[in-house]
């Protein structure tokens, strides 16, 4: 007659517990540092994507092509918008500029072509350059070019999920990843 067996044998007790130890580890992990990384990584990837269609808007429609940041209110309602200083403030456009001055007015037939959204408030956005960037019908920035930094963590002082692109005179956008480049 077969003596029955309680409890469990080593191996069944040692899977037990590596499976415990892998979901406690999944529970307690903190994936922020990835998710800063990402949320910078995108947003300039995004920022890419929208000097390269303004670039080539410009040139395909042989006219004047701008890229600023503008208070977020009034482009929702369709108004006139100039151009901000801070590139963190408000939502990148690319639109068309009629006039040349590099201010979006509807009444004159300018149009917004694309629309980025804001940056969360624990972010900050800096650009080397001027305030915006105007493509003309060759493509090339007729503003000063410069080096755009995205800081997805304002408050982290070792910088560690900065991400930088620059954008050069001849109007192409040159994404570079990570940088110790600061957003003060």
């Amino acid at each position: 007659m077969k003596k029955i067996q309680r409890g469990f044998t080593l191996l069944e007790l040692m899977v037990t517990i590596a499976i415990v130890g892998i979901v406690a580890t999944i529970a307690l992990w903190d994936s922020s540092d990835m998710l800063e990384n990402n949320r910078a990584e995108n947003y300039l990837l995004e920022l890419k994507r929208n000097i390269n269609f303004a670039r080539a808007k410009a040139t395909s429609t042989d006219s004047l092509i701008v890229v600023c940041s503008g208070e977020t209110s009034r482009i929702e309602n369709d108004q006139r918008v100039t151009c901000l200083n801070d590139w963190s403030e408000g939502s990148i456009i690319v639109f068309y500029d009629n006039n040349g001055n590099g201010i979006h007015n509807p009444r004159i037939g300018d149009k917004i072509l694309r629309v980025m959204s804001e940056i969360p408030d624990n972010s900050q956005f800096t650009f080397t350059g001027d305030n915006s960037l105007i493509f003309d019908a060759s493509g090339r920035v007729t503003t000063n070019p410069g080096i755009f930094t995205y800081c997805p963590n304002k408050d982290n002082k070792d910088n560690k999920n900065n991400k930088a692109m620059e954008v050069s005179v001849s109007g192409t956008a040159l994404y570079y990843g990570d940088t110790k480049n600061t957003c003060d």
